[in-house]
């Protein structure tokens, strides 16, 4: 292989919500995550796993969009959209009167940013709103 080549693995047709994220924080992280699929665990993401553990076992179902539940708290749940090219695994999905939202589970206390979340978490947030739009909720 010369200098000039890369290692590169064959990659999914829909890209994770999640390598958005990694992208905006790190264009080289997701690069060796995504295109290389190169990944080392540290300290840090070794306890976030842990503690993120309750949220991934899928709980309660999330309803059709048409059903429009008063009360909605689903976990775990898995979106994909063709047309988007995207696809994510949201760890809650909570809304009220038909209408819907993403919450990303972190570890830790909220950053102190006007915003509440730094912004490869809100563009996380957002994809997963896209799908969550595209598989007709609101």
């Amino acid at each position: 292989m010369t200098q000039t080549e890369i290692d590169v693995v064959d990659v999914p047709e829909l890209l994770p919500a999640r390598m958005l994220n990694e992208y905006a924080y790190c264009p080289r992280l997701f690069f060796l995550e995504w295109v290389q699929q190169q990944w080392a665990d540290s300290g840090d993401t070794a306890e976030g796993s842990f503690h993120h553990r309750q949220v991934d076992v899928a709980r309660g179902d999330a309803p059709l969009p048409e059903e429009e539940p008063d009360l909605l708290r689903a976990q775990s749940v898995s979106l994909s959209s063709t047309e988007l090219g995207l696809s994510a695994k949201v760890d809650v999905i909570e809304g009220d009167s038909g209408a819907v939202r993403p919450v990303d589970v972190k570890r830790g206390k909220p950053p102190d940013v006007p915003e509440g979340a730094r912004e490869p978490e809100r563009i996380q947030l957002c994809a997963q709103g896209l799908l969550l739009r595209e598989a007709g909720y609101r």
